[in-house]
């Protein structure tokens, strides 16, 4: 019910017409290039993504995930052309996208890092945690892409899928260990191969999301594996956060050459309101409490909407049904957490961590490998 059938006469109307009519299909996500639905592919459920032949360089760029083999990383399962529309059929595992969780449930500070499947947690001595956490989720596929010289370019939480449910009982001293989600990085329309003839972006297409793009990015010159670190950088502050990048800021050109002239970045908060302020369309930015993310992300992340009702019952309707979901997703990601004054440290280090990331000189980031090994180590002095 509901999900697209893609057996082969169904698969070729949609090379031709594009996007189905019909309302019933169920819509996963829509892009600035095509819109993915969520359907069934040789008896079983996959995500296929639509794109326009306008956007015949995302489709080419996709073709990057055929030979990638991970666990981080969503599975291309078939990928077809035509002259009007391509199709990019994937795996489409049981989850929701990071950005959703963010906007519904404050992840904390343990979910927001890793630690390799049989590596003992410092946190708790002599206790073995093998759950996979979002961050270093993250890093693996990256680092992967790059072993394949491929640049992922649009990392966000948007882009990153959190598949719930999955469980294991372990092997030997972990045989009580579970873990309940695993983070995959997923849409390839912005990637591109690392060398000399895939170095700039206007020659490749390339297309990431301005707000997450690093200063090289934004000035076309020669691109590396530094600039997938500047986005999961920013990636890492809005799991802190909870807040969209530049969140008082509407217009893109002033934020590239902020973060270009200026190296704006998302957690200079008192130079955000100032531009704010400055613009001619200025958002209501009221100074709070930097620490309360989630009052803050509320405020400015959250789209405008209509009040569609007074009526007391549709809000509590609407309020139970947010509640319900938060526990949902509560059930996956509680755990029991250090203590106040280690939380602290915590927190500090990993922010000190994501700045690292995005420093403007691409050479002066850290590297992959580098990340992972500090995140372990910034958690295990706080043993």
């Amino acid at each position: 019910m509901g999900e697209l059938l893609l057996n082969t006469p169904k698969r070729r109307q949609l090379l031709k017409e594009g996007n189905p009519v019909s309302t019933r299909c169920q819509i996963l996500g829509r892009g600035a290039y095509g819109t993915v639905f969520k359907a069934i592919y040789r008896d079983r459920c996959v995500a296929v993504k639509i794109i326009r032949a306008q956007a015949s360089s995302t489709l080419h760029n996709e073709a990057h995930l055929m030979n990638l083999q991970h666990r981080n990383i969503v599975r291309l399962l078939k990928l077809e052309s035509a002259v009007e529309f391509g199709l990019v059929i994937m795996e489409c595992p049981r989850g929701q996208c990071l950005q959703r969780i963010v906007d519904t449930l404050a992840l904390p500070l343990m979910h927001r890092v890793l630690y390799d499947q049989f590596s003992p947690c410092p946190l708790t001595p002599g206790v073995n945690h093998a759950i996979f956490r979002i961050t270093l989720d993250v890093v693996a596929a990256l680092r992967y892409c790059h072993s394949q010289n491929v640049l992922h370019l649009d990392v966000k939480p948007t882009n990153i899928l959190v598949a719930l449910g999955i469980k294991s009982a372990g092997v030997g001293h972990l045989s009580k260990v579970r873990r309940s989600y695993i983070c995959k990085l997923c849409d390839f329309g912005s990637s591109i191969e690392m060398g000399e003839s895939c170095a700039r972006p206007e020659q490749t297409g390339a297309n990431g999301t301005l707000r997450y793009m690093s200063p090289e990015v934004l000035r076309s010159e020669t691109l590396s594996e530094a600039s997938d670190i500047y986005s999961l950088g920013i990636t890492m502050w809005q799991l802190q956060a909870r807040r969209l990048p530049y969140h008082t800021l509407d217009c893109n050109e002033t934020i590239a050459y902020q973060v270009v002239k200026h190296e704006l970045r998302p957690d200079k908060y008192h130079q955000l309101m100032f531009l704010a302020l400055d613009s001619p369309s200025h958002c209501d930015w009221n100074i709070v409490n930097e620490n309360d993310a989630d009052v803050m992300y509320r405020r400015a992340s959250a789209p405008a909407r209509r009040n569609l009702s007074l009526d007391p019952s549709y809000i509590a309707g609407r309020d139970l049904k947010k509640k319900c979901r938060r526990n949902r997703l509560a059930l996956h990601f509680d755990s029991q957490g250090p203590a106040p004054e280690a939380s602290a440290c915590l927190e500090s280090a990993y922010s000190t961590l994501y700045r690292s990331c995005w420093v403007s000189a691409p050479e002066s980031r850290l590297g992959s490998l580098q990340l992972k090994q500090e995140l372990e180590l910034i958690l295990s002095r706080t043993t």
